[in-house]
């Protein structure tokens, strides 16, 4: 009879979550000037990803970046000897989708505590918010405006004693003049 050998699952590429809508919620770009620990790191990255059930794609690798430059040996009259030097910064991606913001921060949080020296990590979050967020924050914005400036005439017209009457003029053709702005906006719009 064959005997079938069994891996244990560390040797093994790491698992993964097949992600249900495909919205990306974390970019994170590794950099190293050896690539030994930087891969073995994201290997670390992807199996707690998997632990914490978020989706995690595969590992990206990235273009290599070759660095050369050219230094004299000596200083003064060794011009002919030349010694030759070379950097490669090699990078890797990974993409989280379909994950909570809270948890993926937390992730990232027990990434950085773990990261080994010369791997460098970069890393680029998204929020997804629901159609007409910018109308709300606009209108929040216009609110705020309008309040600072009533309380702005509240005070002059405290500060101003016999002057009051012409403040709370200029105060009231003010607003009407933004009220006019505000409609000519939205009409627009």
């Amino acid at each position: 009879m064959e005997k079938l050998l069994r891996l244990p699952s560390v040797f093994l590429e790491p698992a993964r979550i097949v992600p249900t809508y495909n919205k990306i919620v974390c970019h994170l770009h590794f950099r190293s000037y050896i690539p030994g620990p930087m891969d073995f790191y994201i290997d670390f990255a992807r199996r707690s990803a998997y632990a914490l059930n978020m989706p995690c794609s595969g590992t990206v690798y990235l273009p290599t970046k070759t660095s050369r430059w050219t230094v004299i040996r000596g200083p003064f009259v060794h011009k002919k000897s030349q010694e030759n030097f070379e950097r490669k910064t090699h990078k890797r991606l990974l993409v989280i989708k379909d994950a909570n913001r809270s948890v993926v921060e937390r992730w990232l949080w027990y990434l950085t505590q773990n990261c080994p020296s010369g791997v460098g990590i970069r890393v680029t979050l998204w929020e997804w918010d629901e159609l007409g967020v910018g109308r709300k924050m606009l209108d929040e914005a216009k609110g705020k405006e309008e309040r600072r400036l009533l309380k702005d005439v509240e005070n002059l017209s405290l500060e101003g004693g016999e002057n009051n009457q012409q403040v709370i003029q200029m105060a009231d053709m003010l607003i009407k003049g933004m009220e006019l702005d505000l409609n000519t906006e939205e009409k627009k719009g």
